[in-house]
C-alpha cells in the first residue's frame, strides 16, 4: 500500500527510513506503523467519551432557537444518556457545579439552596471577577491581632505592618439592578464570542473534511462531518433546553441574595423589579419544569438511534482517519471552552447592570450593618447566612439592631409572623370559653386528672 499523502512529513520519513510493511505487518513496528498511518478503530472509540463536557457546553449556549455546539467526541455517548434522561426524569440541563449556592429573600428570609445551572454560573462568573479585582490586596488581619480588639497596643507592638496594596475586603456585597428595557428579553440569551466561536468552529470543520474530497475524491470524512454537525445542532436545539434552563415566571420576583454563605467574601444582591425580571427564588430550585412532551422523547430516540448509525459509518472508515481526529479534537476544544468559559450575565439571559456602588469593608459586621442602613430588610436577612452562631455587637449598636429586628418581625406586605403574633383582646378569650360547651369542660378537667 503506498504511504498516505496526509501523512505527516516526519511520519513518512520514519516509515521510509525502517522499510516497515504497513500492508501486512508482522512485527511490532510494522503494526506500530501501520496504526500512525491510519488509526481506523480510534476515532470510533473516541466517540464515546466525554458525554459530561457536551452536556455542560449545550447547557451554556441553549436558549436561541440554534444551539451552536460542534461535532466533537462525546457526542454518542451523550445521545444514550440525553435518551436515558428523558425515558427517567425527562431533565436534559444539568445540576449546578457551583456547590452550596444559597438564594435568600430579602424580604421573605427563606434560604433555598439553588440546583439551577443558571444561578451556579451566574454566581462564580460573578465571583471570579470579584477575585481578579482583589488581586494584590492586603493580607488579611485575624481579629484576635486587629488594633481595635487589643485596645493600648500600638500596631508596631503587635508586629503589624503597613502593607502597600488594596484594602482587605472581609465581605463585599455588590448589587445589580433589572434591565428593563427593549432588546432585554429575559430568559433569552445575548450573543457573545462564546456562542459565535460555534459556528466559526463547524465551518472550520467542514472546510478540513472537504479536503480529502478535493485532494483524492474522498467525500466519507465530508459526510461524517456534515451529518455529525447537523445532528449536533438538531440535539441542542431542541425546546426542552430552553424550558428547563430558565423554568421561572418572568414577570419579575422580589429581591435576592446570591452566596455560597459562610466563610464566603462575596455576595450578590439582584434588587426586584415588579413585571421585569425573571422571579429567581422559582428558579433557584427549578420545580415549574415542563415533563417532556411525546414528540421530545420520539426525538431523543431517533436523535440517539442516528448517532449510534453514525458511529458505526465511521468505524468503516478505514482513510483519511488523521482529518476525522483533527476535526474531532478541533470540536472538542470548541466544547470545552463552551462549557467552562466564564460569560457576562446577559449572555446567560439573565439581564441586570451593575449600579456600581457595592457594600464593604474589613468587618462582616460593619458590611451587613451598612447593607441593612441602605435597603431595610436586606442586611437581617444575611445576619444568619454569615453568622449561623449569632452576631455579636457593641452596646453602641444595640438601638440601630433592636430597631431592624424589630422591622423584621412586625407585619409587612406578606402578613404578619406567626411566631409573632399578637395576643388576643380579653373579650375574645372570654367569649371562646364561654362557646365551648360544659360537657367537654367536664372532659377536659377529667382527662388532666
Amino acid at each position: 500500500m503506498p504511504l498516505h499523502p496526509v501523512m505527516s512529513p516526519i511520519m513518512k520519513a520514519w516509515v521510509n527510513l525502517r522499510s516497515v510493511n504497513i500492508t501486512n505487518p508482522t512485527t511490532t513496528a510494522d503494526y506500530f506503523a501501520s496504526q500512525w498511518v491510519d488509526p481506523s478503530d480510534i476515532f470510533s472509540v473516541l466517540l464515546l467519551l466525554g458525554p459530561e463536557i457536551v452536556q455542560q457546553a449545550v447547557a451554556q449556549l441553549a436558549g436561541r432557537a440554534i444551539t451552536p455546539v460542534a461535532f466533537s467526541f462525546g457526542w454518542v455517548a451523550y445521545s444514550a444518556k440525553a435518551l436515558l434522561s428523558m425515558i427517567g426524569d425527562g431533565r436534559l440541563m444539568p445540576e449546578t457545579d457551583m456547590l452550596n449556592t444559597l438564594v435568600i429573600g430579602a424580604d421573605s428570609k427563606h434560604v433555598r439552596t439553588a440546583s439551577s445551572w443558571i444561578l451556579g454560573r451566574l454566581l462564580r462568573d460573578l465571583d471570579d471577577r470579584y477575585d481578579k479585582e482583589m488581586e494584590g490586596e492586603e493580607s488579611h488581619v485575624p481579629p484576635s491581632q486587629s488594633v481595635s480588639a487589643r485596645p493600648g497596643f500600638t500596631e508596631k507592638e503587635k508586629g503589624i505592618s503597613h502593607q502597600q496594596g488594596k484594602p482587605w475586603e472581609a465581605l463585599r456585597i455588590s448589587v445589580y439592578q433589572v434591565i428593563n428595557q427593549d432588546g432585554h428579553n429575559h430568559g433569552v440569551p445575548h450573543c457573545d464570542w462564546v456562542w459565535y466561536s460555534g459556528f466559526v468552529v463547524i465551518l472550520g470543520q467542514l472546510v478540513i473534511a472537504m479536503l480529502p474530497w478535493v485532494l483524492y475524491g474522498q467525500w466519507g470524512t465530508f459526510l461524517i462531518t456534515a451529518y455529525g454537525n447537523f445532528l449536533a445542532l438538531l440535539s441542542g436545539s431542541l425546546p426542552q433546553w430552553r424550558k428547563e434552563k430558565w423554568s421561572c415566571p418572568r414577570n419579575g420576583g422580589a429581591t435576592v441574595t446570591l452566596t455560597q454563605g459562610n466563610g464566603s467574601r462575596h455576595a450578590v444582591v439582584i434588587l426586584g423589579e415588579k413585571k421585569a425580571g425573571l422571579d429567581l427564588e422559582i428558579l433557584a430550585r427549578g420545580t415549574r419544569t415542563s415533563a417532556p412532551s411525546r414528540v421530545t422523547r420520539l426525538a431523543a430516540a431517533l436523535l440517539a438511534i442516528q448517532w449510534i448509525g453514525l458511529l458505526i459509518t465511521a468505524d468503516g472508515l478505514a482513510i483519511d482517519t488523521w482529518y476525522l481526529l483533527g476535526i474531532g479534537a478541533l470540536g472538542s476544544i470548541q466544547n470545552v471552552i463552551a462549557a467552562g468559559a466564564r460569560r457576562s450575565p446577559s449572555a446567560l439571559g439573565v439581564h441586570i447592570r451593575d449600579i456600581g456602588q457595592p457594600i464593604r469593608g474589613n468587618r462582616v459586621a460593619d458590611v451587613l450593618k451598612a447593607a441593612e442602613r441602605q435597603y431595610p430588610g436586606l442586611g437581617m436577612s444575611l445576619v444568619p447566612i454569615f453568622f449561623p452562631g449569632s452576631m455579636r455587637v457593641q452596646p453602641s449598636e444595640f438601638d440601630f439592631w433592636r430597631a431592624a429586628n424589630e422591622r423584621q418581625m412586625g407585619p409587612n406586605r406578606f402578613g404578619t409572623r406567626i411566631d409573632n403574633l399578637p395576643p388576643p383582646p380579653q373579650s375574645s378569650t372570654i367569649q371562646m370559653a364561654a362557646d365551648v360547651p360544659e360537657h367537654d369542660l367536664i372532659n377536659t378537667e377529667e382527662k388532666h386528672i
